[in-house]
């Protein structure tokens, strides 16, 4: 299967490139949860980025927008206004 543009040829990591990605993915997520902007996280971005595959980057992007999305439906949701009949 082709690899996507910007994705990396390489075998899978070993335990010490697996921890060095979840790693930087933590303080990558730990700026953006202080806060930060996608500007003001930018060193810490591409750090996440060289140290991950682009999958599990994609992966782990994914990840974070669905548990903010459940967060977000744990405190409840405003409901579209009914439509008037």
């Amino acid at each position: 299967m082709p690899r996507s543009e910007g994705e990396k040829s390489t075998t899978f990591p070993n335990k010490e490139a697996r921890y060095m990605c979840w790693d930087a993915r933590d303080k990558f997520w730990e700026c953006l949860d202080a806060g930060g902007t996608a500007e003001s996280c930018k060193n810490l971005r591409e750090k996440y980025e060289e140290s991950c595959p682009f999958t599990w980057v994609k992966h782990f992007d994914r990840k974070r927008n669905y548990l903010i999305f459940k967060e977000q439906m744990k405190q409840g949701y405003e409901p579209l206004s009914e439509a008037k009949t």
